[in-house]
């Protein structure tokens, strides 16, 4: 598998295939939300436009990075989510790194959202739909975080690419389904 590792400035034209990776809030919080009984992630791109979402589906619940905000019902947190019940909701999802990232690659024809907790999943993915190109789309602080995961995976045995990623899965633009199990 061809893999390419880019920031989001680095980001030209639509990659056939794209695993957004953010190891530290975003897709961790959307693995504990599906985990949770959410039906459905949709991205926000700005904090208005989540907001906006949330009040025409005020039956939605809506998350962004903190510090807490009226009109949002919690913040970007695993440990928040642990005992909410979600049950068959729409999540909104608005942060500063991996929602930015996605949506940045929404028009590619496989877009995947991941961070450890669903890396397995995301590399089996990768595998079954025989991908033989994939742009890691690196997010947050300069791409910190995401170098970290990477040297992480490549100290196992080879670039994340199948084997070793994890994703939301590809749901039609903005909205992530649940990652395959």
């Amino acid at each position: 598998m061809d893999a390419r590792f880019l920031g989001i400035a680095e980001l030209a034209g639509t990659p056939p295939a794209a695993v957004v990776v953010d190891v530290m809030r975003a897709f961790t919080v959307a693995a504990w939300a599906f985990g949770r009984g959410a039906e459905r992630i949709v991205l926000a791109g700005s904090l208005d436009e989540a907001l906006a979402l949330k009040a025409r589906h005020p039956d939605w619940v809506a998350l962004k990075d903190s510090p807490p905000a009226p009109g949002f019902d919690a913040v970007n947190s695993p440990a928040l989510l642990r005992s909410a019940d979600l049950g068959g909701r729409t999540v909104v999802q608005k942060t500063t790194a991996g929602t930015v990232g996605a949506l940045a690659v929404e028009d590619a024809p496989l877009v995947l959202c991941a961070g450890f907790v669903v890396a397995e999943a995301t590399a089996r993915l990768l595998r079954s739909r025989g991908c033989d190109g994939v742009t890691f789309v690196v997010t947050g602080e300069d791409g910190r975080a995401e170098r970290t995961w990477r040297a992480r995976s490549t100290s196992r045995g080879g670039p994340p690419g199948p084997g070793r990623t994890r994703p939301g899965s590809s749901a039609g633009p903005r909205s992530r389904a649940p990652p395959p199990s």
